[in-house]
């Protein structure tokens, strides 16, 4: 039979079992902002990056096809869909037809750039493409057919992350992300 010390040593007592509770509720509350935010910014990056996957995707689809072939975002419905060229007359396409699936913008992110002033890679003045047209050879080109460096999307986020993919005249997709009042590379 045990005695009466014994059986109290077996156990936890209600008020021990409250404090670690109490403990355990008090650094979840101070971390959870931080990981919110930490994954508001996840999903910004990501959305950057599927946008640069998709510019690859038209490039590779106007040299496939030899064609012209663009990705066409809109901002309204916050997507974007790669679309090839399926009607040309003697210099411009007449008409694209979508290709795969459109792809969306994660909950909380638009295509923007905020307050930000300075345009990201090689664009001469900040704006949001909302088309990037690519021609036969995979260059980047303006609606006249001339070879530009001035395309660029912007993804701005609730928490006010900024990233920007651009194309190079050469046709180089990169995805940049604004912090330090600079644009960074990633």
């Amino acid at each position: 039979m045990k005695t009466r010390r014994q059986k109290f040593e077996n156990g936890f007592s209600l008020i021990e079992l409250a404090i670690v509770v109490t403990i355990i509720l008090l650094i979840l509350s101070l971390a959870l902002p931080s990981v919110l935010s930490s994954m508001r910014a996840f999903r910004a990056s990501a959305d950057a990056r599927s946008i640069a996957a998709q510019l690859a995707l038209a490039k590779m689809r106007a040299a496939n096809r030899f064609t012209q072939a663009r990705l066409n975002c809109d901002t309204a419905t916050n997507s974007c869909r790669v679309e090839t060229c399926t009607s040309k007359s003697a210099s411009t396409c007449n008409t694209f037809t979508a290709e795969g699936e459109t792809i969306n913008l994660s909950q909380g992110s638009s295509f923007s750039f905020g307050t930000i002033t300075t345009p990201a890679g090689s664009q001469t003045s900040i704006q949001n493409s909302t088309q990037v047209l690519f021609n036969s050879r995979s260059v980047p080109v303006d609606s006249t057919g001339a070879v530009t460096g001035n395309y660029a999307v912007y993804v701005t986020n609730q928490s006010g992350n900024q990233f920007a993919v651009t194309v190079y005249a050469s046709g180089r997709v990169a995805v940049w992300r604004y912090g330090g009042g600079a644009w960074h590379s990633q």
